[in-house]
């Protein structure tokens, strides 16, 4: 394939299967500037698949270094009554949603963290009600990523300009499958496999799980009633859909009052446009009680004082060593893919859809439940080939679920 045929595959695929959209529904893209050939082809397929409008919210990187560069604090602290509103008549008519990232990983680096720190409060709190509609699948919504220039040089540093971002497309594509004749059936039999493993791990019922590798050691209870969750799910009206492309985890949402011991970062975390690595994390009774890292410890340490649920675990998701994006040997330095790399955590919000009859119990019943909240949801990787990971059942018996970095169940 060439470049337009390939991102018009890419685009197609997104629209049929992470989507599904429905002829006479709304579609809003949310992206940067740079993946504007890929926004132009999702929403000529969107229409072509019969949606009623596609509305695109486009960002520039350059500009908004320029708002960290000058802007004051303030800017970045304020929530516009506007901007709330029209979250909030998305939410009311379950209009569609996709995200594309293409912004450069270190675009931020080196902006203010108190700005930063700022920006990401004043978001979390514009989004709230967004971000439990999400929880709860209200509505169709996708995550994906295309490439750039510069986000292709940093993950390729011997390439330079388009043909860096055109190497990074070409890996991209074959993890989400758009390399195959045919991605639609390509992304069940996958969906098959990935929802099978959870089914498998509901059927098990374990109490906790125990990670142990040489950067964490760690017991992370489950609460009761959980469920594990595969790649695709269903939305409040029945559609079938695909959250994140791409995807090789099992998820669910940990007893964020049952985590005791160290979890140590495995890759990066681009988070708000900075690098976070070399991290540990130390819980005693479901809290964060004390941190370390290598790089960008100001941005972690804003990360942790969001509020209080920003301290708390709200994902737990394994991925086996030997997957696709792992065995492609390649760091992206963003977390949808590299997640899908390795087992992962989320510090911050909890899923509704993790525990059984989640979607219909208040944020308090499900806090009172062992489900956090939090104004941020933000994933980080700590798998590797020497995790090992044992289901724990209440009784204190254990059993291998992964064994250096895979699964043996």
């Amino acid at each position: 394939m060439n470049y337009i045929e390939t991102v018009e595959k890419y685009a197609q695929t997104v629209v049929t299967v992470g989507l599904n959209v429905q002829p006479g529904q709304t579609l809003v893209i949310n992206s940067d500037i740079d993946a504007i050939d890929f926004v132009r082809a999702v929403t000529k397929a969107a229409y072509e698949r019969g949606a009623h409008n596609v509305i695109q919210k486009l960002t520039d990187g350059p500009s908004r270094q320029l708002d960290f560069e000058y802007a004051p604090v303030e800017v970045f602290e304020t929530v516009k009554q506007y901007k709330i509103d029209e979250v909030n008549d998305f939410i009311e008519q379950k209009v569609a949603h996709l995200r594309i990232y293409s912004q450069t990983p270190e675009l931020l680096k080196d902006a203010a963290p108190d700005k930063i720190a700022a920006l990401a409060k004043a978001s979390g709190e514009m989004n709230k009600d967004f971000a439990r509609a999400v929880g709860r699948y209200d509505f169709s919504w996708c995550i994906v990523a295309f490439p750039n220039d510069k986000w292709g040089e940093l993950v390729f540093p011997k390439e330079k300009g388009e043909a860096a971002k055109l190497k990074l497309l070409d890996a991209m594509i074959k993890a989400v499958r758009v390399d195959k004749e045919d991605p639609v059936q390509a992304w069940k039999e996958h969906n098959d496999n990935l929802n099978a493993r959870a089914e498998r791990l509901n059927e098990l019922n374990f109490d906790k799980l125990h990670y142990y590798s040489e950067r964490t050691d760690v017991e992370i209870g489950l609460t009761k009633g959980h469920r594990w969750l595969g790649a695709s799910t269903k939305n409040a009206d029945g559609v079938e859909i695909q959250v994140n492309m791409p995807t090789e985890e099992v998820f669910t949402s940990p007893d964020y009052r049952r985590v005791n011991g160290v979890i140590g970062n495995t890759r990066p975390l681009a988070y708000q446009g900075a690098i976070i690595d070399d991290f540990k994390l130390t819980f005693k009774d479901g809290v964060v009680t004390d941190f370390e890292a290598g790089q960008g410890y100001e941005v972690l340490k804003n990360l942790l004082n969001n509020d209080e649920g920003a301290r708390r675990l709200g994902e737990i998701a394994l991925v086996p060593d030997d997957s696709p994006i792992s065995n492609s040997g390649i760091l992206y330095y963003n977390t949808l893919y590299d997640e899908n790399a390795s087992c992962h955590v989320a510090l911050g919000r909890s899923f509704p859809n993790a525990i059984e009859g989640g979607k219909d119990l208040s944020k308090d019943e499900l806090f009172d439940k062992g489900l956090n909240h939090s104004l941020v949801h933000v994933d980080f990787m700590m798998g590797s080939s020497d995790l090992n990971i044992d289901g724990v059942y209440e009784d204190g018996s254990t059993i291998p679920v992964f064994k250096d970095g895979n699964w043996v169940i």
